[in-house]
């Protein structure tokens, strides 16, 4: 089955089909994603390719399933029109959907020359100051995210789904990609890799639904206040969290044995800064702070 599915909605007023309006730069995918391949893109009216896009076209496995195809592209339309409304500095904005480039949709975004922090970090030098303020945009980013109505909740918050752009700024991006992806065609080829920024009751079996929709994964917003912090782990360490454990699933029993990495040196010596990762990962979701409180304890202006 091809893409759009007649019928069914193919775009919206904030997720517009940009399909005519865009011609695919790279033969071959620029990077590679954990479900998604990202190709890059110019207006098919801009013969000089001043301005790249980004799109982000899904990879899945095979399914028996005969509303998979349909289900998808409702989901990708109905959560791409939320994110066609978000406006702030610090998230990645959305600009529509397009079909027809490969087997799935792809996902129009603004393109981030400077490449994720983690990829960043590997080739370039940051001051802790630097590392500071990424940490305060991140933050500023999760709570416009979270004071949203409805609140939107990102689900996957680490250091490889932040980017910067080219004035060096953070852009937050893969926003609520696991509810398109909580699938078993999605799933089936997942690993065990996110599970350094997950919070605990995400992966005690013990532990009842915090949420009253059965769609999608329990994530909440106390759980991204967990990745945010495994998240500053990572920005001032410039490694993994659990850095020393090689094998990722070993890091879920870590986290649900009350564990936690160790902090960077920098983090060690900022007294005010310890203490907030500290609230933040603890295991009671419910003493976790609000991304407005982490923003406050930051020292940042309710505007900032």
């Amino acid at each position: 089955m091809s893409f759009p599915i007649p019928g069914l909605p193919r775009e919206t007023q904030h997720l517009p089909d940009w399909t005519p309006r865009l011609v695919q730069i790279d033969q071959f995918a620029f990077a590679l994603g954990e479900h998604s391949d990202v190709f890059r893109a110019r207006k098919t009216q801009d013969v000089r390719g001043k301005r790249v896009y980004a799109v982000k076209t899904l990879r899945a496995g095979s399914s028996s399933n005969p509303n998979f195809h349909a289900q998808l592209q409702r989901k990708l339309v109905r959560w791409g029109d939320v994110l066609g409304q978000l406006n702030h500095e610090n998230v990645c904005t959305i600009r529509g959907l397009v079909y027809g480039t490969s087997r799935f949709p792809g996902i129009v975004m603004d393109f981030y020359e400077g490449g994720s922090i983690v990829n960043r970090m590997k080739s370039h030098s940051y001051t802790n100051d630097q590392k500071s303020l990424w940490v305060k945009q991140i933050a500023s980013g999760m709570r416009y995210l979270h004071r949203r109505k409805p609140t939107i909740v990102h689900g996957d918050l680490r250091g490889s789904n932040i980017f910067l752009n080219s004035s060096g700024n953070i852009a937050i991006a893969d926003i609520g990609m696991v509810y398109i992806t909580d699938t078993p065609e999605f799933t089936m080829m997942q690993s065990a890799a996110t599970a350094r920024w997950t919070a605990p009751e995400l992966m005690d079996p013990k532990v009842p639904r915090q949420s009253t929709s059965s769609e999608g994964p329990d994530c909440t917003i106390q759980s991204d206040v967990f990745a945010f912090a495994m998240t500053i782990v990572q920005i001032f360490s410039e490694a993994l969290p659990f850095r020393h454990v090689a094998n990722d699933t070993t890091c879920i029993f870590l986290i649900l044995r009350g564990e936690r990495p160790a902090l960077p040196e920098f983090v060690q010596g900022h007294h005010a800064l310890a203490g907030l990762v500290r609230d933040c990962w603890v295991r009671d979701p419910s003493k976790r702070p609000s991304m407005t409180d982490v923003c406050w304890r930051l020292g940042m202006s309710a505007s900032s």
